[in-house]
């Protein structure tokens, strides 16, 4: 196989295979552009760090450049003598020993093949101009994940699917809305998907699926039955790291909650290849090789490296510094794999050190495995895979983790021209096809031009946003009369129709233009509502308390049997409370057991202390109003980021009722209660519910010191009366 051959076959698969020694070179672009049809990612955007060309003459050593003549001399601090390594230190430097020769063969043979080292530069740059990616500001899911609007968040998915073979339009777009934490949503294998989350774009490649939870909801991973296992398993931790956390570039984990990753219950009985990412720090391989690994199951490890270079071949830093060095390595094991059963196996074992080199990308983003590793992977083809503490996603791939659409944003795409361009002489834009199904959209809306493959949006902006109406038919049709050369411009460039079910209404960024109408409907009339009934707050808090199992869309689906079982808890008597049949009927729709047995239990020991605050306050209601002086909180934040989970005055609420007996009633259930309740105002400004809560607040208030003055003259009279 001649030299351009191998040049073919690295434009063709992604990966370049370097004769003379076990290393290979990836092209993490091409391999990723293999789950996508309609889209493709550049490599501009892929390749964002700076790498500049360095002027080492491929030194695989990478020593440092003469300074320049032209550059000032300053003093420089006498420099200290080197000081001796530790202990854990010499361990470190002797395995790097033992690893650099492969390194340093690897390295060599890719700056022997001069063709590759030709075809970097215009590999790393591509045709198109992006726009900055690492100044661009995207959603920070990890933060999201962690709030109290984590059930709210829902993403809308635009599907494409064909239509019948007498239509006239090859496909159709079908929309569908999913809470997008701790649910797993999944993409059809004819094609990819498009999300759209607060006013930003995602592709979601063929056949992907992802979970998005934290550590606690991991176990959702594992599959029903164990035939459905994964052949290949890639980890790729937040080690803890004292770079990572001084640059802040992604929250560490401890090292000690790995080991409750359920990796054996997600390996295939057949057998599962293991990939875990590790840094170089020998404490850390340590910890991995003596206690994670054999708590995995894992067997037979063998060390992969990657190595990283610049587009000139170079590698990114001095091999033999001590910290920051140009690789990482790669332990890979198996579990359920026999080795005596080796002449009859349909892979290959896994047989010494081979070397993984590419340009890298974003800071701790890692090149696809999935094609290099291909032989070495257990089990019946195509493989079941699952990547742990994902950034992005792969065809055929479910990904877990806190933030796998990290790397998914429509800013790192561009749509395959290929198929724009494509010849279809009856071809209607999908647009046309959904036009008749949305509010106020004719098939003359001047909207109906855009191109076959459009971008609809389809949620509403972020908060405080300019939301603009579609401008009118006729004075569209009089600015193309008066420019007939840009009329087709300026049709594409006209923004999609506005799909809030009431157009005019602005509101808060969490409620999107396919939310459910019921949770629509609570947040238009209930929600931030001042509440004074003390049967309503009960309810209210219940319905909180649910918020730790449930969605609100799901709670007000099912708002009339929580009614039904809080009413029966307040007014059943104390002989009920402790009938476990009684409280099991109460707690059940439809067969159904609303909440957990935790949370029943939390409900009938929150009734009973009730029922005490009542004596003590005269209501719940006093109780609840003054820890706020009876005057709700109005916070006027101007982002849906800026809404806290909780704050202080929630946790002195919480720390109060706690103290009295009530149960489940932590700082974040309490300000759920307090916002659903009114205590708080936490509607945006640019929501139209924002003033009117502002307004009834100040009608309440009025009330309650009328209220107040009345009862003080009454208790004034009934003193005279009792003097006379």
């Amino acid at each position: 196989m001649n030299v351009s051959d191998e040049l073919r076959s690295l434009e063709a698969t992604g990966i370049y295979r370097l004769t003379g020694s076990r290393a290979a070179f990836l092209d993490p672009v091409r391999l990723l552009n293999e789950s996508y049809r309609r889209f493709r990612l550049v490599p501009s955007a892929y390749y964002s760090r700076s790498f500049g060309p360095s002027n080492q003459g491929g030194d695989a050593l990478g020593e440092r450049t003469a300074p320049s003549p032209e550059r000032k001399k300053r003093k420089r601090k006498r420099q200290l003598k080197p000081r001796e390594l530790n202990a854990v230190e010499r361990i470190a430097e002797a395995r790097h020993q033992e690893a650099r020769p492969f390194l340093i063969s690897a390295h060599n043979s890719l700056l022997e093949a001069k063709d590759l080292l030709e075809f970097l530069p215009g590999m790393i740059t591509g045709d198109e101009c992006m726009p900055d990616v690492q100044n661009s500001s995207e959603n920070n899911f990890v933060e999201l994940g962690s709030s109290w609007r984590a059930p709210l968040c829902e993403m809308t998915l635009c599907f494409q699917k064909p239509h019948d073979q007498h239509e006239e339009c090859p496909c159709r777009i079908q929309r569908r809305s999913s809470s997008l934490f701790n649910r797993k949503i999944s993409v059809e294998e004819n094609d990819e998907a498009e999300g759209e989350f607060q006013s930003r774009l995602y592709i979601l490649p063929k056949g992907s699926c992802f979970l998005m939870t934290d550590l606690t909801h991991v176990r959702g991973l594992i599959p029903d039955n164990s035939d459905k296992g994964y052949n290949l398993i890639v980890i790729d931790p937040p080690w803890e790291n004292g770079c990572v956390r001084q640059k802040e570039a992604y929250p560490t984990l401890p090292n000690r909650y790995l080991l409750y990753l359920p990796v054996q219950e997600l390996a295939h009985p057949a057998g599962a290849l293991i990939v875990l990412w590790i840094t170089n720090r020998e404490k850390l391989r340590r910890f991995v090789q003596e206690e994670l690994l054999p708590s995995w199951g894992v067997k037979d490890p063998t060390e992969f490296y990657w190595l990283k270079v610049k587009s000139d071949g170079s590698l990114i830093g001095d091999l033999d510094l001590f910290h920051h060095r140009p690789y990482e390595c790669l332990i890979l094991g198996y579990i359920n794999v026999n080795r005596e059963a080796e002449p009859g196996s349909n892979f290959k074992f896994l047989q010494g050190h081979q070397v993984i080199m590419s340009v890298p990308g974003a800071h701790s983003r890692k090149p696809p495995l999935q094609k290099i590793l291909s032989e070495y992977i257990p089990g019946a083809q195509p493989p079941r895979c699952i990547e742990l503490f994902a950034r992005e996603l792969g065809s055929g791939w479910t990904s877990w983790g806190n933030e796998p659409l990290r790397f998914q944003d429509s800013m790192y795409f561009l749509e395959n021209r290929s198929l724009l361009n494509a010849p279809a002489p009856n071809r209607r834009s999908k647009f046309e096809t959904i036009a008749p199904q949305m509010p106020g959209v004719t098939s003359s809306s001047p909207a109906s031009g855009l191109p076959e493959l459009p971008r609809i949006r389809t949620t509403l902006p972020a908060a405080c946003s300019k939301v603009g109406r579609p401008k009118a038919q006729g004075h569209m049709k009089a600015k193309a009369g008066e420019r007939d050369e840009s009329a087709s411009s300026a049709r594409h460039m006209s923004p999609p129709p506005q799909l809030d079910p009431e157009p005019g209404k602005r509101r808060c960024s969490w409620i999107t233009a396919n939310s459910e109408p019921l949770y629509v409907a609570f947040h238009d009339e209930e929600w931030g509502v001042p509440v004074h009934d003390d049967r309503k707050l009960f309810d209210l808090l219940t319905l909180s308390q649910a918020l730790a199992e449930l969605t609100w869309p799901v709670i007000l689906s099912k708002r009339e049997e929580f009614r039904a079982m809080v009413d029966g808890f307040y007014d059943a008597s104390l002989g009920e409370f402790t009938d476990k049949k009684k409280m099991n009927q109460l707690s059940k729709s439809n067969g159904t057991t609303l909440l957990s047995e935790q949370k029943k239990r939390a409900v009938v020991t929150n009734a009973k202390q009730v029922r005490k605050v009542v004596h003590e306050f005269g209501s719940f209601s006093n109780y609840c109003w003054s820890f706020v002086n009876h005057r709700p909180v109005t916070n006027g934040f101007r982002y849906a980021r800026q809404v806290p989970s909780k704050t202080p005055k929630s946790e002195a609420i919480s720390k109060d009722m706690m103290r009295r007996g009530f149960r489940c009633v932590g700082p974040t259930t309490i300000y759920s209660f307090m916002q659903a309740a009114g205590i708080v105002n936490d509607h945006l400004p640019c929501c139209f519910r924002f003033d009117q809560a502002c307004r009834q607040s100040k009608v309440d208030e009025k009330d309650v010191r009328a209220e107040g003055r009345l009862s003080s003259s009454s208790s004034e009279d009934s003193e005279i009366r009792g003097c006379n």
